[in-house]
């Protein structure tokens, strides 16, 4: 039995993942669906000082008060710095490390600044200015969800993200990732692109990553919200790990 700690990504919340729960649930194996601080059925805790930090210690803790050991940590998106920064907390308990349409930072790189290299400058710009005119506004300090027709979500789909997706602290996008010599001993990493959207910043870790040691990279001809357009498919992916 394999342990599975999936990471949504940024305005999301552990819902997004029911339609794989399913699915690795079926085939006996144990698996962790956390909401992070502020955000979904957490958003009741919402505070413009939520961090990155806030957040990969939600996952870090996780791990360490349910014991967990050989974990497959996966993050989505913004998920991505994520788990990156909680494996530093607790490399341990990780085996291996899955990036699901996500950002992968180096030590000290903020998901702003890995827009900045990820995209056209003119593209990373209107995001970017984006989310922080959105902070900006009425100096709430958090940023306002993406709809899910702009990231390619299959229109049957759509309502049903929108529907769920809630403001999130822009201070997450902007801290730093503080990542340790730790997370070096997570030898075994998946990069799942999904290939079926544009502008994707994502296409440029996966090209990264291609030939690096430890690093397998994979597509799948979706949406950047595979977990909910092509659940069945992912799972397939994520228990070659198992």
């Amino acid at each position: 039995m394999a342990t599975f700690v999936l990471v949504h990504g940024a305005w999301h919340g552990g819902w997004c993942w029911s339609r794989v729960r399913s699915a690795l649930q079926a085939k006996g194996h144990q698996f962790f669906t956390p909401t992070l601080t502020g955000i979904a059925d957490r958003s009741h805790q919402l505070s413009n000082d939520i961090n990155l930090t806030t957040h990969a210690r939600d996952v870090a803790n996780l791990m360490v008060w349910e014991e967990l050991t050989d974990v497959v940590l996966c993050g989505h998106s913004y998920g991505g710095a994520v788990i990156s920064a909680a494996a530093a907390m607790a490399p341990e308990r990780v085996s291996h490390l899955v990036y699901l349409d996500a950002f992968v930072p180096e030590n000290g790189e903020s998901l702003i600044g890995l827009l900045g290299k990820a995209l056209a400058p003119d593209v990373a710009a209107m995001f970017i200015g984006g989310f922080r005119g959105a902070a900006l506004a009425g100096r709430s300090g958090l940023m306002q969800p993406i709809p899910a027709e702009v990231f390619n979500v299959a229109q049957a789909n759509r309502a049903w993200v929108d529907r769920r997706c809630v403001p999130q602290a822009l201070a997450t996008f902007e801290t730093p990732a503080l990542l340790s010599g730790g997370i070096d001993t997570v030898s075994s990493r998946l990069y799942i692109l999904a290939d079926g959207w544009d502008p994707s910043p994502f296409r440029h870790f996966a090209a990264k990553f291609e030939a690096a040691p430890g690093w397998r990279i994979t597509k799948l001809p979706c949406s950047h919200d595979v977990m909910v357009d092509m659940p069945q498919e992912l799972a397939r992916e994520l228990l070659t790990l198992a």
